[in-house]
């Protein structure tokens, strides 16, 4: 019987899914840019670029030979670790942290590469180590020295969520691989009981973060700002909203980052409860269909990667929606799709191609303070 083509192989629900949170955060990011109402076109054509430039991405892995990624996935981690590098050594500083690479007009954050790159490249060893009856300790520690080293580098930016985020990733996948439960619950204990130890290592501007998570209001105008105005703009959507291009607390300046790292509090002050609710519908749907597709897969490499990256949305997913309900630290993680930044869209543009190239080989009233005022001046770890 001969093997489809790779167009009737092709994951379409997870194109589908993937393109409408792309033209769902579009119409976001051209809410969120407007100041006073007149909307900032800049930012709107850029994202509108780099969503091209994905979809050019995801042709490009699509069409490429079998088991190309999983040859070179040691090679891009490699890479990416030297880009860290680099950012440490001659990154732009930018609110106090050094975390971009400056080419041109354009930057870029290594560290949402390094994402993927870590991802692929667990992927790759546990594939190789992969064993019936799970995966032993000592199989696991050379994947934690993989996940160690962008993990410390990413911390010295600084940049604690993006590099907690290794962390996930690694869990996630130890899960997906099948790492024995008596070594996952040795690392987990080791993990709870290291917390306390990682206060002695946060600036001062961490801690105050972790003071005001529980009452914002200890710092209304500094650490808490964020939280504070971001509930605000949940809270006053009500169940439909105030309507498309009608919210106030991003277009009159209240809100902060309100098109980056708190994109969902302007998306859900003019949709709503049940624009939110369709919104997390979509988001639910793609990591479902992720993790499907970690489940049919034949190949252990497609699998691994497949559940790798359902876990790497997961996390972005979970962390930025409770972080804007103040239910988690602010930590700058972002919501993938819905808000604007070239760096972080272009990474998470290029995982559903990869997916896909890998589905390819499986078995069939506005608040707040006034412009002017002291607010958080940082959104992220």
């Amino acid at each position: 019987m001969n093997r489809p083509s790779k167009w009737a192989r092709m994951d379409w629900p997870l194109l589908v899914n993937a393109l409408a949170l792309s033209a769902i955060g579009l119409l976001n990011v051209y809410s969120g840019t407007r100041v006073h109402g007149v909307p900032g076109t800049a930012l709107v054509t850029k994202q509108f670029v780099w969503i091209l430039l994905g979809v050019g991405a995801f042709f490009a892995v699509f069409l490429l030979s079998d088991g190309f990624i999983e040859e070179t996935a040691n090679g891009f981690f490699l890479a990416v670790l030297l880009l860290l590098v680099v950012v440490l050594l001659a990154g732009r500083v930018r609110g106090g942290a050094q975390r971009w690479i400056a080419m041109g007009a354009f930057n870029f954050q290594p560290s949402e590469f390094a994402k993927i790159a870590v991802t692929l490249a667990l992927a790759r060893y546990f594939s190789g180590t992969y064993r019936y009856g799970g995966i032993g300790l000592r199989e696991v520690l050379p994947a934690i020295g993989m996940v160690l080293a962008p993990f410390l580098l990413v911390a010295l930016q600084p940049d604690l969520g993006s590099a907690g985020v290794f962390l996930f990733i690694l869990a996630g996948m130890a899960v997906v691989a099948c790492v024995r439960w008596k070594v996952l619950a040795f690392f987990a204990a080791s993990a709870a009981a290291a917390v306390p130890v990682l206060w002695f290592f946060m600036k001062e501007y961490q801690r105050q973060r972790v003071l005001t998570f529980m009452n914002p209001e200890l710092d209304p105008l500094g650490a808490g700002y964020h939280v504070i105005q971001s509930k605000i703009a949940v809270g006053s959507g009500g169940i439909i909203g105030k309507g498309y291009l009608h919210g106030t607390q991003g277009s009159l300046r209240f809100l902060p980052e309100q098109h980056t790292d708190f994109a969902f509090a302007v998306f859900s002050e003019e949709w709503g409860f049940l624009g939110s609710l369709l919104l997390l519908v979509l988001f639910l749907l793609l990591v479902y269909r992720l993790f499907f597709l970690t489940a049919r897969s034949q190949d252990r490499f497609a699998s691994f990667a497949c559940g790798g990256i359902g876990v790497f949305f997961l996390t972005h997913i979970v962390i930025n929606l409770a972080m804007v309900c103040g239910l988690f630290p602010v930590v700058g993680i972002p919501l993938p799709f819905v808000r604007t930044s070239p760096p972080r869209n272009r990474s998470t543009a290029s995982p559903p191609s990869l997916r896909r190239r890998e589905a390819a080989t499986r078995a069939p009233g506005s608040r707040g303070t006034p412009r002017g005022t002291r607010r958080g001046a940082r959104s992220g770890w």
